[in-house]
């Protein structure tokens, strides 16, 4: 992969003005500067410059899966250039890597994947926004149970009757338990984006509950790769 320019990305047209405002103030103008450069500045810069290095390697891998597809072709997909801007704005605005992978797949399955929806994949893009590494789990736990649960069954001490869905929860994750309310806000989140069929933890059995909506999303983020990371 060539080499990226040095010169920054999406220069803040306001960084200028705002460390010439404050190197006006009397006494304490030099410091200020120097604290907005350091606080503000810096970390912002390496969040731009860490998504752009990812999306040049996305860039290669799509470029490679679709034949004769360039990275001068991909800067005219109206598509992909609308969903890197989309998801860009979001990724210098989260420090969560789960959310930033998701961003990326989001991007690339925007070119590879095309029996989703245009529109729905700005949607997703969207949804990344709102939801958390805890909706992640959340979601993907619901609507394949069947993975936790047969994980479960390696164990000789495990139930054999699990009766429903927050039991198996329980002995899949030790850091969340069944009964804390933020699953519930996070199912009620989950419903709301259409992607699955329960508002309350409590009304969760043994089968999937997602919707085919919640299933597509799955898929564009490639959530069934990473999802379940945190109770291994």
């Amino acid at each position: 992969m060539e080499e990226l320019p040095q010169n920054k990305e999406w220069e803040d047209y306001g960084h200028s003005g705002v460390k010439s405002t404050l190197n006006l103030i009397p006494f304490a103008g030099g410091a200020l500067a120097t604290l907005f450069e350091t606080v503000f500045s810096a970390p912002i810069d390496k969040r731009k410059e860490d998504w752009l290095l990812l999306l040049a390697n996305t860039v290669e891998e799509v470029c490679e899966k679709v034949d004769n597809l360039t990275p001068e072709k991909l800067s005219e997909h109206d598509a992909f250039i609308s969903a890197y801007l989309h998801a860009s704005n979001i990724a210098v605005r989260t420090h969560q890597k789960e959310k930033i992978k998701a961003l990326n797949n989001a991007v690339k399955n925007t070119v590879l994947n095309e029996s989703i929806d245009e529109t729905l994949k700005l949607m997703f893009i969207r949804f990344i926004d709102e939801m958390t590494p805890l909706h992640f789990r959340i979601l993907h736990f619901l609507s394949i149970p069947e993975h936790y649960i047969q994980k479960l069954q390696t164990n000789p001490n495990s139930f054999t009757n699990w009766g429903s869905l927050s039991n198996v929860w329980e002995k899949t994750y030790t850091d969340i338990r069944k009964n804390d309310p933020i699953i519930n806000l996070i199912i009620s989140d989950l419903n709301r984006f259409g992607m699955v069929r329960i508002t309350q933890f409590h009304e969760a059995r043994l089968d999937s509950l997602s919707t085919p909506t919640g299933l597509k999303f799955i898929s564009f983020i490639e959530l069934e790769s990473w999802s379940d990371k945190g109770g291994e």
